[in-house]
């Protein structure tokens, strides 16, 4: 009985915890240009918030990963989810990631959540440990380069694209393969949406009730093609949760990972104010 209580309970939370981590950069730049890009953690996709000033410690800076593997932090700038990169960037494909640090959350009998694991908050109803992850890739000058698109990062859980994502079509099947722990995650839910679809369902997206339009399971090498039916701007996710390895100090661990693509020409214009609660 108390495993079964225990199981309701962390379900409840995974609902409650309805914050998404996505990055959000162009797919393709010019040499000229300077890479600006959103580390993009919200409710509301496809449009960013300003991070709450007692959560900013929770995310790393926006990392870029060049096509010779090197690892470089972006430059915050403008608002605190706005990032650019120190200098323009030289022909080839680069890989943006965000991650939001593990983070212990506890949620009370009220539906209300604080920091800190069941040490902290003892009268907590539930308790999980938190990780994100967002991933995005952009191809300077045309240098399309599948070994640094497919390469995986490191992420705890990660979605590494099988295909350059800015040749992704609708219709077309996209391969990624899921990776937990850098070992392929089988018989995973992945699911997917994009900006046009969300916004034509407003009430739903603000109510956490985000409408999606692709799911599948991963085999058991981890991969899944990802169907693209419409234009926009997509959002690939899946999580992932598995036991707390001390049950009195926290239930669960919950992570996410998402990547983010453009499918044609079609977008939403996030920079024109919309209702959110």
């Amino acid at each position: 009985m108390k495993k079964l209580l225990v199981a309701s309970l962390l379900c409840t939370a995974s609902l409650a915890q309805a914050h998404d981590l996505w990055v959000t950069a162009p797919a393709t730049l010019s040499p000229s240009e300077t890479l600006k890009a959103d580390l993009s953690y919200s409710h509301d996709f496809p449009y960013p918030d300003e991070i709450p000033a007692d959560r900013l410690h929770i995310f790393e800076p926006l990392h870029i990963t060049s096509p010779d593997g090197t690892r470089k932090d972006l430059v915050q700038q403008g608002k605190n989810y706005q990032y650019v990169s120190e200098s323009q960037l030289t022909k080839g494909s680069y890989v943006l990631t965000a991650n939001y640090r593990p983070t212990f959350w506890s949620e009370f009998a009220d539906d209300k959540w604080a920091q800190g694991d069941l040490t902290k908050n003892p009268t907590a109803m539930a308790c999980q440990q938190a990780q994100m992850f967002g991933k995005s890739i952009v191809v300077v000058d045309g240098g399309e380069n599948l070994e640094a698109i497919s390469r995986p990062i490191g992420q705890e859980l990660e979605i590494v694209p099988l295909a350059n994502p800015n040749s992704a079509k609708v219709g077309k099947l996209f391969p990624v393969r899921i990776l937990f722990q850098g070992k392929p995650l089988a018989d995973e839910i992945v699911t997917a949406t994009a900006d046009t679809i969300a916004l034509m369902d407003e009430e739903a997206t603000h109510d956490h009730r985000e409408p999606q339009i692709f799911s599948g399971k991963t085999d058991k090498e981890g991969k899944v093609n990802i169907i693209p039916l419409v234009e926009g701007f997509w959002k690939v996710k899946v999580k992932h949760k598995t036991p707390f390895a001390n049950q009195k100090q926290c239930h669960e661990n919950s992570l996410s990972a998402t990547l983010a693509m453009q499918i044609g020409t079609k977008r939403v214009d996030i920079s024109k104010p919309h209702a959110h609660d």
